[in-house]
């Protein structure tokens, strides 16, 4: 009896302390918001700055939640408190103070025109720009062209299509998906080695103690997969 007693002693303390193991290696778990980008965002699963923030997330040890928003949406749902950060963050579309990690792209955007036209010999152009698209000064203040709005890339190339506008101002990739979606890619054309303006974009996390922790947290593990390589692998046109 006293041995069937402390057999079932043991067995009960070996599945606590078993318990408490794991319990003990859960990883912290952290929220990060997002919005749908051509190639880099396309759901909360799949798009090249989804890999590299799960990425980021495994090397610095936490368990990572992605919630995916339209962008302004994102913003306000972060700027409330519901998520520690969000990506892709930009100084021109970040309205408050954030801890960032280190640049881990760079935006950039050019100047697309029907082939065989330009601009320049135009009186008065107007270049279209994308509704809620964070632009730089260098783009809205211009002086060469007068800036129309419309909701999206495929309307403003629609726009330039029709010589409604005689300039879009966008992203290369994201734009060349809405060439290729309109078919009037080989219409269109762009200097690829002269963008208009650059922006850097990073991790934002909120402005506290543990955003501050976070950041540098995964600020860390970016460094680590540029000098392993990694980064390289998945911006193969970013090489540094």
């Amino acid at each position: 009896m006293y041995k069937r007693v402390m057999s079932i002693f043991i067995i009960f303390f070996i599945s606590l302390t078993s318990f408490a193991e794991v319990k003990s290696e859960a990883k912290e778990k952290v929220t990060l918001y997002t919005f749908l980008i051509p190639r880099y965002v396309e759901s909360k699963e799949k798009g090249e700055f989804i890999v590299l923030a799960k990425k980021l997330a495994e090397l610095a040890g936490f368990d990572l939640t992605i919630e995916v928003y339209p962008a302004k949406r994102a913003l306000q749902k972060f700027s409330e408190g519901s998520a520690d950060g969000y990506f892709p963050a930009l100084d021109t579309l970040n309205p408050f103070s954030v801890y960032k990690t280190s640049d881990f792209y760079i935006k950039e955007d050019f100047v697309f025109q029907m082939k065989g036209k330009n601009y320049l010999t135009h009186k008065s152009p107007k270049a279209c720009l994308t509704s809620g698209y964070p632009y730089t000064k260098s783009v809205l203040e211009n002086k060469k062209w007068e800036v129309i709005y419309a909701k999206s890339d495929e309307k403003c190339l629609e726009l330039l299509s029709i010589d409604r506008a005689q300039v879009f101002v966008g992203e290369e990739y994201t734009a060349i998906a809405a060439l290729k979606s309109l078919k009037i890619i080989d219409s269109v054309a762009y200097d690829r080695f002269r963008p208009i303006s650059t922006q850097n974009v990073y991790f934002a996390f909120s402005e506290n103690k543990r955003g501050k922790i976070l950041s540098q947290k995964f600020d860390q593990a970016l460094k680590k997969l540029v000098m392993n390589g990694f980064y390289d692998s998945l911006f193969p046109e970013k090489q540094r």
